[in-house]
């Protein structure tokens, strides 16, 4: 059976010294996926700085937009323009500490996420605030 995955984008293609520039360790980078190496329909790459205050995560996944809008029924959904790209921001409904923010762009086959999670409760940095910065290096690397 042929996986929609294999098609998509790795973000772990992203160069190392992008990673650093965004505030990651790249010997914290990892393509898991909640404890799997592999789980179809989506590929991720994700790592957090030393020690740990924020995690990024980029993914390239089949599910569109529009799937996400229907999943995460009761977010609000703030368009944003990165880097000439329209896509949107939100905090998953899942999310009742505001430690995590979300952003989505269409791709040719399905969509991209950049995920940033404040892991460092004591940080001052709203976890939307990081993912702008993070978002102006990553958007302009993704695929059309």
């Amino acid at each position: 059976m042929n996986d929609p995955a294999e098609s998509l984008w790795d973000p772990c293609r992203i160069n190392h010294d992008v990673w650093r520039q965004i505030g990651v360790d790249p010997s914290t980078l990892t393509s898991n996926i909640a404890g799997f190496v592999y789980l179809r329909g989506f590929k991720r790459c994700g790592g957090h700085d030393t020690p740990p205050t924020y995690e990024v995560d980029v993914w390239s996944q089949v599910s569109t937009i529009d799937h996400f809008e229907r999943e995460e029924a009761g977010a609000e959904f703030i368009p944003v323009t990165i880097a000439g790209r329209h896509g949107l921001r939100y905090r998953p409904t899942s999310d009742s500490t505001g430690d995590q923010c979300n952003l989505i762009f269409p791709a040719a086959h399905g969509s991209y996420s950049i995920v940033v999670v404040r892991l460092d409760p004591n940080s001052p940095v709203d976890p939307c605030d990081r993912l702008l910065e993070v978002a102006n290096i990553v958007v302009p690397l993704l695929p059309a």
